[in-house]
């Protein structure tokens, strides 16, 4: 009688076990599920570094989650056009977009903060107001009002002032100038007399080469050399006042990221991170070979904006922030808090970087 209730009692028992362990199997099959997303950017092959580490960032993923989370990366116009990214992306009809956040700009005039202002953080101190301020809480703010979760994934460091065919003395050499020359930096040359446009990267070697601009920017010495832009202005500017610290970013579907599980939502956050890092460091070691090669082979002279020049400009810049913080409430937030920890952070920069590279110098 023992014998026969133990066996009643053990089989009951197997059988409970193994209905656990069904019911359980589906759930655990459902954790591993492969999941593809399709992404798309701005940026295409063609532009190094923007694309390249986007290319890196989605391989990232894919190991790290072992093959559970798949991007398939597009450049911009294979499936949607560069500007398209973000509704794109925002609308669900892309997961995953890349670019900058000032290209979405003309959404709101808070974008401009976190990609760059004149005058503003470099790419050192922009990333402290992220990962230590109130930067990517704001971000995140913003960003939720498109349907999207936004992350920072790079910054070119200060760039260059761009090429002239002629010689900045002072601020009248502006007038009458046609420029490559975007976000509020654009309207900041406006007011000193100089007419804006905005090309493609591939417009802007034949633009400068027939004369349609006068004058171009992008981005530093690592894009410049590639597009042989010393070739066709013999002028070439620093420092990069008009965006002293340019952000990349990456932005995520907000139902497509908060639908997966939470191990995948850190590694997309922790590969973002590590990618904002490499690529900064990629921009660096670039930019400082490329810059060598254009002095020492191609013969280019560096030319620096003259003091008062930069001090007008800085004038002016101040004003057209300002009035642009005015334009929306959010912005006029993001914009004092962006000061306020730029403002915070001036006597470090003062005492520590500046006066280190001067005595280096």
């Amino acid at each position: 009688m023992e014998r026969r209730e133990f066996l009643k009692t053990a089989g009951a028992g197997t059988v409970a076990a193994a209905a656990s362990l069904t019911v359980g199997a589906p759930a655990v099959i459902a954790a591993t599920k492969k999941i593809r997303w399709k992404a798309t950017s701005f940026w295409n092959p063609k532009v190094k570094i923007m694309f390249d580490t986007i290319q890196d960032f989605c391989k990232i993923v894919e190991e790290m989650s072992d093959g559970q989370l798949e991007i398939k990366l597009y450049g911009g116009g294979e499936l949607v056009p560069p500007n398209g990214a973000f509704d794109a992306v925002s609308q669900g009809t892309m997961q995953m977009g890349t670019g900058s956040p000032y290209f979405w700009a003309g959404k709101s005039t808070a974008f401009n903060w976190f990609g760059s202002i004149p005058f503003g953080m470099n790419a050192q101190t922009i990333n402290a107001w992220f990962y230590e301020g109130n930067g990517m809480t704001l971000m995140t703010e913003l960003y939720d009002q498109f349907n999207l979760v936004p992350r920072v994934i790079g910054n070119s460091g200060v760039q260059m002032g761009g090429w002239y065919n002629k010689k900045i003395n002072s601020l009248e050499d502006f007038k009458g100038l046609k420029m490559r020359i975007g976000s509020i930096a654009g309207k900041v040359m406006q007011q000193v007399g100089v007419t804006t446009v905005f090309l493609p990267p591939s417009e802007i070697f034949p633009s400068l080469e027939r004369g349609v601009v006068d004058a171009a920017e992008f981005v530093g010495p690592v894009h410049d050399i590639l597009l042989g832009l010393y070739k066709v202005a013999p002028y070439y500017y620093t420092p990069g006042w008009h965006e002293p610290g340019p952000v990349l970013d990456i932005f995520f579907n907000k139902q497509a990221y908060n639908g997966l599980p939470v191990h995948l939502q850190r590694i997309l956050d922790v590969a973002a991170a590590n990618i904002n890092i490499r690529a900064l460091a990629a921009f660096d070691a670039r930019s400082g070979v490329a810059l060598n090669k254009l002095v020492k082979e191609h013969k280019v002279k560096v030319e620096v904006y003259p003091e008062d020049v930069m001090a007008k400009l800085k004038e002016i810049s101040r004003a057209v922030i300002e009035e642009e913080a005015q334009k929306d409430p959010f912005a006029r937030k993001v914009h004092e808090d962006y000061m306020a920890f730029q403002q915070e952070l001036s006597m470090w920069g003062k005492m520590s970087e500046k006066v280190y590279w001067n005595t280096m110098a």
